[in-house]
């Protein structure tokens, strides 16, 4: 069932149909890795166990020149080894360390005669804050800030005079806590120790850490458990209250053969992976282990040094599929 790729009608619909950026200017068919470490310089050859027949179209194979298949964006690699994160998804909050929090009170009761200290703002350790009169000695003193950080809360206002409450409220923010809540199905899973990548809402990496501490309580209404990240900010790119997600890794090893998630296709019920032998492209059934969203180890049916399409291989699937229905008719 040789298909010398007269269809490539059918293929440059189907790639205007589903390919994110049309044809992939200048991506050579032998020119891209997955990404995974499968690439390795100075390997050649085109699939170990299946040299008969280089250079022809197999049966059960399509043909494709090199510029056809450049044209279509056609991507390939070399298989190979690489690392294969394991990790679980975790949602959680940042919050503010409250060893890095100072409520700042005047030593003695009195009137406020300056403010010097504005809200939202940065302050140093022994900056001046205010200027307080005292009601006793009726003198003036300085209320200086404890520690360095931002001005989160202001209470002070000329002319008032001083109550209970902080006049102000500063909180070092170069380090965060990240409470990230852990349900059931996780936790045999979640250490303390473990890595944890923090992401914003959009999946942009805004900072990394440990696991620190698990609570041992459980939250009554969620039913879920407390792991406490301690990620440094020196950036501020985290700000408390702001909701993030955690990539928790809870296995890194490195896999004989990984191939990312788009070389895989399915026929008749079977994951195949295209490789490429002469000029052709076959699909070799493959067996599948461990993978996360991006890659996915093979177990057998692929050889270390193969080559094999990484991208658009729905275009091999598709004219097999239809050579396969043109001959029942």
């Amino acid at each position: 069932m040789k298909s010398q790729f007269p269809i490539a009608t059918l293929a440059l619909a189907l790639l205007l149909a589903h390919a994110p950026t049309g044809l992939a200017g200048g991506n050579h068919a032998h020119d891209e890795p997955h990404g995974q470490e499968a690439e390795r310089e100075g390997e050649h050859g085109h699939g170990h166990g299946h040299e008969a027949g280089h250079g022809d179209a197999h049966e059960g194979s399509v043909h494709m020149s090199a510029d056809m298949a450049q044209a279509l964006g056609v991507r390939t690699a070399l298989a190979g080894p690489g690392a294969l994160r394991m990790t679980r998804s975790l949602t959680g909050r940042v919050h503010t360390d409250p060893s890095r929090v100072s409520r700042v009170r005047p030593r003695y009761a009195g009137v406020i005669e300056t403010v010097d200290a504005k809200l939202w703002t940065q302050v140093d350790s022994g900056q001046v804050l205010a200027r307080v009169q005292s009601n006793d000695s009726l003198q003036s003193y300085p209320l200086k800030a404890p520690i360095g950080g931002w001005v989160v809360s202001r209470q002070a206002q000329v002319g008032e005079v001083t109550g209970n409450e902080p006049l102000f409220v500063i909180a070092d923010l170069s380090e965060l806590w990240v409470e990230f809540d852990v349900f059931d199905h996780d936790l045999d899973v979640v250490r303390v120790g473990q890595p944890v990548r923090i992401l914003g809402l959009h999946d942009n990496a805004v900072g990394q850490g440990v696991i620190d501490q698990l609570s041992p309580l459980a939250i009554h209404a969620a039913q879920s458990v407390r792991a406490r990240v301690i990620v440094p900010n020196p950036q501020g790119a985290l700000r408390p209250g702001q909701y993030v997600r955690g990539e928790l890794l809870v296995e890194s090893r490195q896999a004989p053969v990984l191939v990312p998630r788009s070389a895989i296709q399915q026929m008749d019920g079977q994951a195949v992976v295209f490789e490429q032998v002469g000029d052709g492209f076959e699909p070799r059934s493959v067996e599948l282990g461990a993978g996360n969203a991006e890659v996915v180890e093979v177990l057998d049916g692929l050889q270390p040094g193969a080559r094999y399409v990484t991208g658009n291989s729905y275009l091999m699937k598709a004219d097999l599929e239809k050579s396969g229905a043109s001959h029942q008719h």
